[in-house]
C-alpha cells in the first residue's frame, strides 16, 4: 500500500459500490475478461502490456475494502493520480459534477465570508433551477414563473451537495445521470438517436446558457446594443433567473468566479464543456440585464397572498395598494404593488381595517427594485380565523 493510500480510509473504500466501479473500469477503457464468483476481471493495455484491476462484486465479504483498496491502488499507478482523487472519481461515475471555483480576493484559501457562502449556495438552487425550467417546460422564457413544475421540483430533490474542494472556495453539487447501457445508435436507418435523459439534458443546459450568458456580457461591454445580445440568448437558456444567480456568485459585485462542468463517465459525451470564467466587471451587466429582461417581459398568471399593508388613492378613481406575502409557493415574503379599480379598492380598505389577507393574480412586472401586480384578476379578501 502506498503513501497515498493510507489517505484513503476503510471507510472510504466500502462505501463504493461494486456498480460505481465497473461504470468507471468501463468508461477508462477497461475490457471485462471474466467473473469468478463474487470476483471480476478487468484488463487494460498500458505499455505494451496488459494490466488486470480484480473487482469485488459482493459489498458483504469481510475484505471488500481491502479488495477495493487494491484495485484503487492498481488505478493510481495506471492514472498517475492520487488515490483519494481516483476514489473521488469512481464515486462520481453516476453523476455529472458542477463545481463553483469563488474567487473571494481577501480570504485566505478555502474559506469565505458566511454572508458570501450562504449567498453562493442560494445562487447555487437558483442556477440549477434556471438551468432546467427549459427541458422541463419544453420552453424557452426570459423570466421563469416562481412556481415550480412538478418535474422540475422532483428532479431538484435528486440533486445533492458535494463537499468543498482545496482551492480557492469551491462548491460542488451533484446531479444523477442513468447509465448508457447501450451505444446511441439508430435502431433502423434514418431514425433518430434516443434522446439525452433529462438529467443530462439539465447539464448541458446548464452549461450551454451560462456560456451564453458570458458571451452576451462580453459584447455588452464592448457594444451599445448589450441588452440586445441577452435577448438573442434567451433561445440558448439565458434568463433573468439565470442572470440574476450568476451574479449572485460575484457577492454584490466583490468578486469573481468559475463555473466547470465533469460529465458522468457511466454516460460518456465527447462534447468538450470548457470552464467559464466571469470576471468582476461582467456583475454588473449581469445584474442591469435580469432587471431589464424582467421589466420587458412579465411573469404571467402569478398568485400573491399577503396582508395590506399601504393604501393610496388621490381621486374616486383607481387607487393602489401595498401587499407583503408570497408569490405562489414561494417562501419569501415580497412588496408587491397592486393598482385596483374602484369598486376593488374598498374590498382593499376592509381587509386593510380588519387586518385580513387577501389573495390576487395577475402579471408580475419588475420595475428597478420594485415589483408590480398588473391587469388584476380574482382580488379577494380572504376569511378571518373566526368566520365559518
Amino acid at each position: 500500500m502506498t503513501d497515498n493510500t493510507r489517505e484513503v480510509t476503510s471507510a472510504d473504500l466500502q462505501s463504493r459500490s461494486p456498480a460505481e466501479l465497473s461504470v468507471y473500469l468501463r468508461a477508462q477503457g477497461w475490457q471485462l475478461l471474466h467473473r469468478e464468483g463474487a470476483v471480476a476481471f478487468w484488463t487494460l493495455p498500458v505499455g505494451g502490456a496488459d494490466v488486470e484491476v480484480l473487482q469485488p462484486l459482493d459489498p458483504d465479504l469481510r475484505d471488500y475494502a481491502l479488495r477495493m483498496g487494491d484495485a484503487v491502488t492498481v488505478l493510481a499507478a495506471v492514472e498517475g493520480r492520487p488515490t483519494p482523487e481516483i476514489l473521488r472519481s469512481i464515486g462520481a461515475a453516476t453523476w455529472d459534477v458542477h463545481t463553483i471555483s469563488l474567487f473571494p480576493g481577501e480570504e485566505e484559501p478555502g474559506l469565505i465570508s458566511l454572508e458570501d457562502g450562504v449567498w453562493a449556495c442560494e445562487s447555487l438552487e437558483a442556477l440549477l433551477s434556471a438551468a432546467a425550467y427549459p427541458v422541463f417546460a419544453r420552453q424557452d422564457r426570459a423570466v421563469h414563473p416562481s412556481r415550480k413544475l412538478q418535474g422540475l421540483a422532483e428532479f431538484l430533490r435528486t440533486v445533492r451537495m458535494g463537499p468543498t474542494l482545496p482551492g480557492s472556495y469551491k462548491l460542488t453539487v451533484h446531479t444523477p445521470v442513468p447509465p448508457r447501457l447501450a451505444e446511441q445508435l439508430p435502431l433502423f436507418e434514418g431514425d433518430a438517436a434516443e434522446e439525452e435523459p433529462a438529467e443530462r439534458q439539465v447539464s448541458l443546459r446548464l452549461h450551454a446558457a451560462v456560456q451564453a450568458a458570458l458571451e452576451a456580457a462580453d459584447a455588452a461591454l464592448l457594444t451599445p446594443d448589450g441588452l440586445e445580445r441577452f435577448n438573442a440568448a434567451v433561445s440558448r437558456g439565458v434568463s433573468a433567473n439565470l442572470c440574476e444567480a450568476l451574479w449572485g456568485f460575484g457577492a454584490g459585485g466583490r468578486q469573481s468566479f468559475e463555473v466547470s462542468i465533469a460529465l458522468a463517465a457511466a454516460r460518456p459525451s465527447s462534447t468538450p464543456l470548457p470552464a467559464l470564467r466571469f470576471r468582476k466587471d461582467h456583475l454588473p451587466v449581469l445584474r442591469e440585464a435580469a432587471v431589464e429582461l424582467r421589466a420587458r417581459v412579465p411573469e404571467e398568471n402569478v398568485a400573491v397572498m399577503g396582508e395590506v399593508v399601504r393604501l393610496h388613492r388621490e381621486s374616486p378613481d383607481a387607487g393602489e395598494i401595498t401587499l407583503v406575502g408570497r408569490l405562489d409557493d414561494a417562501e419569501q415574503l415580497r412588496r408587491v404593488w397592486l393598482t385596483l379599480a374602484p369598486e376593488v379598492y374598498g374590498d382593499a380598505v376592509r381587509a386593510h381595517s380588519e387586518m385580513r389577507r387577501v389573495s390576487a393574480r395577475g402579471n408580475l412586472v419588475r420595475r428597478g427594485t420594485r415589483s408590480y401586480l398588473t391587469n388584476v384578476t380574482d382580488f379577494t379578501v380572504l376569511p378571518g380565523m373566526g368566520d365559518e
